[in-house]
């Protein structure tokens, strides 16, 4: 096992859920998997994955990924994107059934957690967040058996996942039958989480994405945002480009992106404030990111 498990024993972790028990096999022969001290056994093949505080490890913990630090989060928290993204997942989640199975992949600290308070939910990662329930990356080994969830969510997880097609395919097998998967991904947004920040996607390749890989596209919106790029080109206009001029030019530089700033925030509340919309809707759309439903084709 390489990495770290400090997220893990920073804040303990109670035992396993029976019921996500219910839910997995074993990956290598997909027999039962029983829970025996301090690691989930197949009886059948001998395959055995360490548990630490009740979080079962099916991959290694990557040597190369530091964990991140939590940041308060929440409908009201966040960039204007993070709070595009709660509303359109907390108006997803209101209409499913009381006893809708849900997987959070790449839930990292849980982020979006209290959108499923009450519900039949469970969350992994491939870093060993003291929040989540397994950690495991699904593109390469997927312990649960197949039909196992009405929805799978990733929030902001596709730029970070280099074999995308590989994940979609492994997920697949363990949505049920008409189930949904629900997607945010940035288009606009500026490089995060470096190195492990991979792509960024036209509605295009999301099509073609989830064709691939035996999903039809429901529902495919945009969040659009004028004020919050203008901002964002402003702050790396001040972080990049003033930097390599000289100390009188700077001053001006800066100076005018002081201004520009306050013009960018009035023009925000004379303007329409962010929006969703359907990605058909805007011509030649450029979006801060986009908000998709796939469904398992029957």
């Amino acid at each position: 096992m390489t990495g770290s498990l400090v997220c893990i024993t920073a804040k303990r972790k109670k035992s396993l859920k029976k019921e996500l028990l219910d839910l997995m096999n074993c990956p290598q022969c997909r027999s039962a998997l029983s829970e025996s001290g301090d690691s989930l056994q197949c009886t059948k093949c001998g395959y055995n994955a360490r548990m630490v505080q009740g979080i079962p490890l099916f991959t290694d913990v990557p040597a190369t990924i530091e964990p991140w630090e939590k940041v308060e989060r929440g409908p009201e928290q966040g960039t204007a994107w993070r709070k595009s993204n709660w509303k359109f997942l907390n108006a997803f989640v209101s209409k499913l059934p009381v006893d809708a199975k849900i997987l959070d992949v790449g839930a990292g600290h849980g982020d979006f957690a209290d959108i499923f308070e009450g519900r039949h939910y469970y969350s992994l990662d491939i870093v060993p967040y003291a929040e989540v329930d397994l950690v495991v990356d699904l593109g390469e080994v997927n312990p649960f058996k197949d039909n196992s969830f009405d929805v799978v969510v990733l929030m902001n997880v596709l730029e970070h996942v280099y074999e995308c097609q590989n994940l979609l395919k492994s997920i697949k097998r363990i949505v049920e039958a008409n189930g949904s998967v629900v997607i945010t991904v940035p288009f606009l947004l500026k490089v995060h989480q470096a190195p492990f920040d991979f792509a960024r996607y036209t509605t295009y390749f999301i099509e073609k994405m989830a064709a691939d890989a035996g999903f039809k596209v429901e529902s495919l919106q945009g969040y659009y945002d004028t004020q919050y790029l203008l901002n964002e080109s402003l702050g790396n206009a001040w972080q990049y480009s003033i930097k390599t001029q000289s100390k009188p030019q700077q001053f001006i530089a800066r100076t005018l992106v002081f201004i520009i700033q306050r013009l960018v925030n009035w023009f925000g509340k004379v303007t329409r404030k962010g929006f969703i919309a359907d990605t058909q809707s805007q011509t030649n759309p450029a979006p801060v990111g986009y908000l998709v439903v796939l469904r398992k084709k029957a």
